[in-house]
């Protein structure tokens, strides 16, 4: 699904300042891609924490939530990543879930 959510990737899970801003692209349960904001600093097999406001997602019960991901694949020439997350427990598998079907209820899918 497309979103166009505003995302981080973050090194330091709750260090946001050793991140880079991003949109989200696309969603799924298995994976994403997105657009970075400024330079790429990622490569292929890096390991990161995806940290995703979930207001824009209509979950009002949560502020956040940071799933680990592994890039899979870089476009230097329009600094898009997409890659993978790692290590899905339960409860981060049932938050997806609750975006995916967030976004599958807007039109064209788009937020």
């Amino acid at each position: 699904f497309f979103s166009h959510a505003f995302v981080e990737a973050r090194t330091v899970r709750w260090l946001p300042i050793f991140c880079q801003s991003g949109i989200l692209l696309d969603f799924s349960l298995s994976g994403f891609k997105i657009e970075i904001m400024g330079s790429l600093k990622h490569k292929s097999n890096d390991r990161f924490w995806l940290h995703l406001p979930l207001l824009p997602f209509g979950i009002h019960d949560l502020a956040s939530i940071d799933l680990r991901a592994e890039v899979k694949w870089v476009d230097e020439d329009h600094c898009r990543i997409g890659g993978i997350f790692v290590d899905l427990d339960p409860n981060s598998k049932e938050i997806v879930e609750r975006i995916l079907l967030a976004i599958s209820m807007k039109p064209n899918h788009k937020l």
